[in-house]
């Protein structure tokens, strides 16, 4: 009885090994097979990624021939040299798994294991991310440091002021005095006033006696009108005739 209990035992152990391992071989050739039909566009974004990160750290020498200091140059220098040796190693791997340098095309042996493969390119690709994130972040601490140091640079100067606008000569003329030394002969001469005469008042009679001059000639005339004789005369007609 306990030998057929202990083979019992045996087989359901050695049936769920069994289902276990299948299991585990599925999953596996499932991953397998996915990695083989996904691999060539992976393996072109991670050819891509490379060239870039390595064109770009060509550019980084200029960045650092602008540092003065010669312990940060130094540091820098070395830094680069790691950013590209990574790069490098990883471009030969690369190289290594496709048919022709320069296309994306694998392998049918690394496109069958691209699984194992996917994993260690994306962990030196993690490495290359991770070193040109350093040299970033130390060299703008280098320029930072150097910046805090300089002395502000001074304020502009002020602008020119304006230039003011001149008034049109031309415009206007100033008036100028008249001359006190002109002659009275320049202002034009004016008629006499006419005198009051007989022939003012509708006489044509001439008059002997001699004018005179102002309001005096002027009732002598009057008097001595005839008109004005005749006048006094009726009048006086009038007052010597008795009322009837």
């Amino acid at each position: 009885m306990a030998d057929s209990s202990w083979l019992q035992w045996a087989h359901l152990l050695a049936t769920t090994a069994t289902g276990m391992s299948i299991v585990m071989i599925a999953q596996t050739a499932n991953s397998y097979w996915t990695a083989y039909k996904v691999a060539p566009q992976e393996v072109a974004s991670l050819i891509h990624a490379l060239e870039f990160s390595l064109e770009e750290s060509e550019c980084y020498d200029r960045d650092v021939s602008r540092v003065q200091r010669l312990e940060d140059k130094i540091r820098l220098n070395r830094m680069l040299r790691e950013i590209r040796r990574v790069g490098d190693d990883m471009r030969d791997e690369l190289g290594r798994l496709v048919l022709e340098e320069g296309s994306t095309t694998l392998r049918t042996s690394s496109r069958l294991m691209w699984a194992s493969k996917r994993a260690q390119l994306e962990e030196r690709m993690k490495r290359l991310d991770a070193l040109r994130m350093r040299f970033v972040m130390v060299y703008l601490g280098i320029i930072t440091t150097v910046a805090e140091k300089q002395p502000p640079p001074p304020p502009p100067p002020p602008p020119p002021p304006m230039p003011r606008q001149q008034p049109d000569k031309t415009a206007y003329t100033t008036p100028t005095k008249p001359s006190a030394k002109k002659s009275f002969d320049e202002f034009p001469r004016q008629t006499p006033a006419r005198r009051l005469t007989t022939q003012a008042i509708g006489h044509n009679e001439h008059v002997e006696t001699p004018q005179r001059s102002g309001w005096a000639g002027v009732v002598q005339e009057l008097q001595a009108s005839p008109r004005m004789r005749e006048r006094h005369a009726s009048i006086e007609k009038l007052m010597e005739t008795p009322s009837p």
